[in-house]
């Protein structure tokens, strides 16, 4: 638990208006009263239809995203495999249990080329992303609609040359993606 979000003193206000838009926690057991709601509310988590209180909220939200953004900025928010294949290697751009289907079918074909993988998407670590802007690279999802590699391009610029997806609902088997990825990268 991080400590300094812990409501420790005073009037708890479950949505409180602080400079970094994080209002503290508290939990149970407490005689305070928490509310939560999904209406626009107040600092208390009363609804309200007040347009002061609602750009307030919104103002809130958006301070509490930069926040969130400056405190992962000092956290690691991508791993980078094959790091020291250098900067003209390819790139290959994958997320989630995908990137271990990646990895073994780069090992499997023999074929040098950087794995980079977000550890999260929302909010998108788009400022580790500008040592990859001009190299040559593929997008590998499980998606019919590119949708990771859609995000790719809309949050960081990088327009990657090819894509291999897949979406019938099975993991990607290796010989097959081994040879998707040399073809792609040739």
């Amino acid at each position: 638990m991080l400590d300094y979000l812990k409501h420790t003193e005073g009037e708890y206000l479950r949505c409180k208006l602080t400079d970094s838009g994080v209002s503290s926690l508290k939990f149970p057991p407490t005689d305070s009263i928490i509310k939560f709601s999904s209406y626009e509310h107040d600092e208390y988590g009363v609804s309200t239809e007040d347009p002061v209180m609602i750009s307030k909220m919104h103002e809130k939200r958006l301070k509490k995203y930069n926040s969130i953004v400056e405190k992962l900025k000092t956290m690691k928010t991508v791993n980078v495999y094959n790091a020291s294949l250098g900067k003209d290697s390819p790139v290959i751009f994958t997320y989630g249990s995908t990137t271990m289907s990646v990895l073994e079918a780069l090992k499997f074909g023999n074929i040098k080329a950087r794995v980079v993988q977000p550890i999260y998407l929302e909010p998108f670590p788009v400022w580790e992303f500008d040592n990859f802007a001009n190299t040559k690279s593929i997008v590998v999802e499980q998606s019919v609609m590119g949708s990771f590699e859609r995000l790719l391009k809309e949050k960081t610029g990088i327009n990657a040359s090819k894509y291999i997806r897949k979406y019938d609902g099975k993991p990607f088997e290796i010989e097959t993606l081994s040879k998707e990825i040399r073809e792609a990268l040739s």
